[in-house]
């Protein structure tokens, strides 16, 4: 049993060498997140390639500054930074306790049941479940970082995923909501963070676990399929997890007393329901922002590895607002020029539009 324990990766001489040289060029790793192994960690997800490395690590720092949450503490992520607050509310997680670890490794629990993904994607822009997936991840990056200062060994995160109430017909559509978005939180996931999750738990599977991997198959790319587990019995995380860093109810001993989780001994929040008043009209963007009535659209086409530009030219500050639909992948961001010097304001990400939703745009406003 012991042999099973989940440990975090040893980086190779070559990695932690070529991790020493790519601090030249970033001199600056901001407080929270910093740690001996920070760029020993993007490097392995990358292969050793240190100018994609670079490039990676500037787009994940432009991320959380745009987004607001590269100063504020764990909990206010989840709770009040805006499109955060907004997605994780709505989702059946855990916090990560920096002091409670199974072998230098910090555990995230997540539960399906009560979460409806189909139904969560018509009340907010798919985009927002993206952002706010990065925000995961900075939680995730805070309590490594802890985990390595104190220790000065390499740590990683494991995720427990109860499958419990999960729809899988919801996933066996490629096409469908649910499908896309988990399709794409992998994308961001292998582009960014591959090394910050060690290892996924799979428990409670709905149905023959063998059709549970033919649907996840579809779903992630062949790295990402080496990490996963699926668990026939609850009783099984104890091969992989030391008791105390197991929630009491799956067998081990953690409970969080800390008024987050409802009920304690089960680690997670409890999601909040969505009721008929989440639902918005198409036109709501524009009349939360006091615009009465939509201004005309521009349709455009857009072939693969082309970019289109919307230009929208100002001489004052205010407010931006915009919604869009697409037919496919698309790389979307808006930067500000000014003086011939340009400046991001919101950051880059893939996203797709859900045709089959009653809710399909992708908005959001910004002050600039």
């Amino acid at each position: 049993m012991i042999d099973d324990m989940i440990t975090a990766k040893k980086f190779s001489a070559d990695i932690l060498e070529k991790a020493e040289k790519l601090k030249v060029s970033i001199p600056s790793v901001p407080d929270k997140i910093d740690s001996p192994f920070f760029f020993a960690r993007f490097l392995n997800a990358n292969n050793g390639d240190v100018e994609k490395t670079r490039q990676k690590i500037i787009q994940l720092f432009e991320h959380r500054k745009l987004m607001g949450y590269e100063k504020i503490n764990d909990l206010d992520i989840f709770t009040t930074v805006n499109i955060g607050k907004d997605c994780f509310e709505r989702f059946h997680i855990s916090q990560l306790n920096y002091e409670v670890t199974s072998k230098n490794l910090h555990v995230f629990v997540q539960k399906m049941e009560g979460t409806d993904i189909k139904e969560i994607l018509k009340v907010m822009p798919l985009s927002y479940v993206l952002h706010s997936y990065f925000m995961l991840q900075e939680n995730f990056s805070r309590a490594m970082a802890h985990t390595e200062r104190k220790t000065g060994k390499t740590s990683s995160v494991v995720c427990i995923l109860d499958l419990k109430g999960l729809n899988l017909m919801d996933f066996m559509n490629p096409l469908s909501g649910p499908a896309q978005l988990a399709r794409l939180v992998v994308q961001v996931w292998a582009e960014y963070f591959s090394e910050h999750l060690c290892k996924l738990l799979l428990i409670n599977p709905p149905g023959i676990i063998s059709v549970m991997w033919q649907v996840t198959k579809r779903l992630v790319d062949p790295n990402t399929v080496e990490k996963l587990a699926f668990l026939s019995n609850v009783e099984d995380l104890k091969k992989y997890l030391e008791p105390e860093a197991i929630p009491v109810e799956y067998g081990g001993t953690y409970r969080d007393d800390t008024g987050y989780a409802d009920p304690p001994e089960g680690a997670c929040k409890q999601p909040k329901r969505i009721t008929k008043e989440d639902y918005k009209p198409q036109e709501y963007i524009w009349v939360k922002n006091g615009i009465l009535k939509a201004p005309k659209g521009k349709s455009y086409s857009i072939k693969a590895f082309q970019t289109s530009e919307y230009i929208i030219k100002t001489t004052t500050e205010g407010k931006l607002v915009w919604n869009y639909t697409t037919s496919g992948d698309v790389d979307f961001e808006i930067v500000k020029r000014d003086a011939g010097k340009e400046m991001a304001i919101w950051p880059k990400i893939t996203v797709t539009s859900l045709k089959s939703l009653a809710r399909n745009l992708l908005h959001r406003e910004s002050i600039f």
